[in-house]
């Protein structure tokens, strides 16, 4: 009896943890459909809040002391998903199907930076006061790397966290002026 029960769990178990495993195909709704070269190298992951929270519950006590406020917003992450194209001898307008898929799905972009060739985006699908999606997207000549953040984030918090970051920036460069004189 002991072994069936042990059997089963171990099959829960392996079947829990099937969303989190590494594929070699798309794991986004806009690249699914999608023709993609023979030569190109897609990896996919998918970690469940779960899964998440139990390896960075740790992290999270260690963060409250130094920053409660990092600490607040890895909390409301409910999962994570990422996909790294990489290669491909042929153009694939990828990118092109991640602005429609945000255009599509009601996302409002948030950021959009471009540095030595790459193209970097950040896009956020609210509902009411709260972020649900984030979405960024990152292009570099032939690679594309992609990531979607489910979460609930109030905008209040977003802000309270933007302003401890530029105010813990600012107390840096007034510190390391005044070692300089």
């Amino acid at each position: 009896m002991k072994r069936y029960i042990g059997i089963i769990c171990i099959a829960l178990l392996i079947f829990g943890m099937q969303s989190c495993m590494i594929k070699k195909g798309a794991n986004m709704e806009f690249a699914k459909g999608l023709d993609m070269p023979g030569d190109a190298e897609i990896v996919s992951i998918k970690v469940p809040g779960i899964l998440m929270k139990a390896f960075i519950r740790g992290e999270i006590r260690e963060l409250k002391e130094d920053d409660p406020v990092l600490a607040m917003a890895l909390k409301k992450i409910k999962n994570i998903k990422l996909m790294a194209v990489s290669g491909g001898s042929q153009k694939v307008a990828l990118y092109d199907h991640f602005s429609k898929y945000l255009e599509r799905n009601d996302f409002e972009e948030l950021m959009s930076i471009n540095s030595d060739g790459a193209k970097i985006s950040i896009n956020t699908r609210t509902k009411r006061n709260r972020i649900k999606n984030i979405m960024l997207g990152i292009t570099d000549e032939g690679d594309h790397v992609f990531v979607d953040l489910k979460s609930d984030l109030d905008l209040d918090e977003l802000n309270e966290l933007i302003e401890h970051y530029e105010n813990t920036h600012q107390s840096k460069k007034g510190q390391s002026e005044e070692k300089s004189e």
